[in-house]
């Protein structure tokens, strides 16, 4: 955010700076005496300052009802209700309770009785005959701070914003990401796949009839079928990795047949346990592939680092939350930053996305285990 330029008192030459907002701070003045309400707004009427003013204590909290003031010049001695007892409810409502409050009295005779204004949530004095240079400069400070505090709460404001934007922007492009990936798999199924079908029914075709007549072209025939074997193979691996068809079945269904074929590649033990299975109709399509590819991703990072022997899986239902844990014996994450690499980030910002929960437990040489909670349609 750029800094607006000061602004400078010509008289007084002291600085006031432009509010972050464009809105000037808001000062309220409390005296009964009407006419000293007027001498002292007359003293900082220059400051470039929203300047509110009441002639009782009551009026004064009527006023904080309406706005907040970055700071409060209050009279002690006042009918009714005084400035010590001012002060102490202006201070004892939340909204206000931080507001500073200069005491304006024409004396304070003893300790105590200062004691008794700061205890009341005074931060400072002014005693008359009121030095202007010196009032306009105490309230200067407050009001800095005021616009201080504003310029922090804005740009907390546009961080939270940008943060909900990104945020949502990840989404989208998990949603675009997992799109594509089904229009490409269906395209290769559709197109490749078949394809390859056909071709390997005519070589099928031509390696049967070779068979006798001809041996070299049935050799050269065979070998083309091992070949269109291992890619009609290799082209069925990619359609299960862009999007496993099994994942219509359910995500149970899909999670055996991923660890499966976790198993067969990595040679770790694997297991799974379902505690329930009413999740199944309740949990919608964009949570279930989610919650795969995080257990494919989890799975791909045990293959690389854990160095793990076993590996379970549980799922199951509390309420109205579904709960996937993913443990493993391995190493653990003994190096901190492991905990805040970017996969591990990128799980726990897609499943705070989904309005869920996403947990680490690792200690070295006892494993890692990742806890997921989402809610339920």
């Amino acid at each position: 955010m750029q800094q607006e330029p000061p602004v400078f008192n010509e008289r007084a030459q002291v600085r006031h700076p432009l509010p972050p907002d464009g809105v000037p701070a808001s000062v309220l003045l409390v005296d009964d005496n009407p006419a000293k309400l007027t001498a002292l707004a007359a003293v900082i009427a220059d400051m470039g300052l929203d300047i509110a003013t009441a002639t009782s204590g009551r009026e004064a909290l009527r006023l904080l009802l309406q706005r907040d003031f970055a700071v409060i010049l209050l009279d002690v001695k006042m009918p009714v209700m005084d400035g010590f007892e001012t002060a102490a409810l202006i201070h004892g409502r939340p909204k206000s309770a931080h507001t500073p409050i200069i005491f304006v009295t024409a004396e304070a005779d003893t300790d105590s009785e200062r004691f008794r204004g700061y205890t009341a949530g005074a931060v400072d004095y002014i005693f008359s005959p009121i030095v202007a240079e010196v009032l306009r400069a105490k309230i200067q400070v407050f009001v800095d701070l005021f616009y201080l505090q504003r310029k922090l709460t804005m740009q907390a404001e546009e961080l939270l914003q940008s943060k909900l934007q990104l945020r949502e922007l990840a989404s989208y492009q998990e949603h675009i990401k997992e799109e594509e990936r089904k229009r490409i798999a269906r395209d290769i199924h559709d197109e490749l796949g078949q394809s390859l079908l056909a071709l390997r029914i005519d070589v099928s075709m031509l390696q049967t009839r070779t068979s006798t007549m001809h041996p070299k072209l049935n050799e050269k025939a065979s070998d083309a079928l091992n070949h269109l074997d291992t890619a009609i193979r290799s082209v069925r691996s990619i359609i299960n990795d862009l999007r496993p068809p099994v994942l219509d079945l359910g995500l149970q269904a899909a999670i055996e047949w991923q660890l499966e074929e976790f198993r067969q590649r990595s040679a770790i033990d694997c297991t799974m346990s379902a505690k329930d299975e009413n999740f199944r109709c309740d949990l919608n399509e964009k949570s279930a592939t989610t919650l795969f590819r995080i257990v494919q991703e989890s799975l791909s990072n045990i293959a690389r680092h854990a160095q793990a022997t076993q590996v379970h899986i549980e799922l199951s239902s509390e309420g109205r939350r579904l709960y996937l844990q993913i443990k493993d014996n391995g190493v653990g994450m003994t190096d901190r930053k492991k905990l805040n690499s970017f996969g591990l980030v990128g799980m726990k910002e897609r499943i705070s996305m989904l309005g869920g929960e996403f947990t680490i437990d690792s200690a070295p040489d006892k494993g890692t285990r990742l806890t997921i909670s989402l809610p339920l349609d």
